[in-house]
């Protein structure tokens, strides 16, 4: 099994966790950290670190979802990429999130995080294209 930590602006990460949960239940091993303006660089890092320790206590590694590419939070991750222990994927949704919780068995981190990575933008759609057909 692999942990997951959700890192992002504002409440965003915690409200991704709690739409999860609300929908297919209580994810344990699963931690947000979420980034106000006036958190300090160390102050985010150590977040984000804490959160790490407490999701892959017992577990094959960690998939970091962050909001968007070249914001703090990604760009604060990045600092925990390890090959085999920790991923970091931009653009979190959540489609994504609910497929972490539901697909995990068989699969290395990195098959994890790629099949994240294709499901998240899979799962992005224009309504008007779809009516049309």
């Amino acid at each position: 099994m692999v942990g997951l930590v959700i890192a992002t602006h504002s409440r965003l990460a915690e409200e991704l966790i709690a739409a999860s949960e609300m929908i297919i239940g209580p994810a344990q091993n699963a931690r947000s950290v979420c980034i106000t303006r006036e958190d300090s660089v160390e102050s985010i890092r150590l977040g984000i670190s804490r959160a790490i320790e407490e999701v892959t206590e017992g577990r094959e590694g960690v998939v970091i979802m962050t909001d968007m590419f070249g914001g703090t939070p990604a760009n604060i991750s990045l600092s925990f990429l390890e090959p085999q222990r920790v991923e970091v994927l931009t653009g979190v949704n959540l489609p994504m999130v609910l497929k972490f919780f539901n697909s995990q068995e068989g699969l290395s981190l990195g098959e994890l995080a790629s099949m994240l990575k294709a499901y998240g933008q899979q799962s992005i759609s224009l309504a008007s294209e779809i009516l049309a057909k």
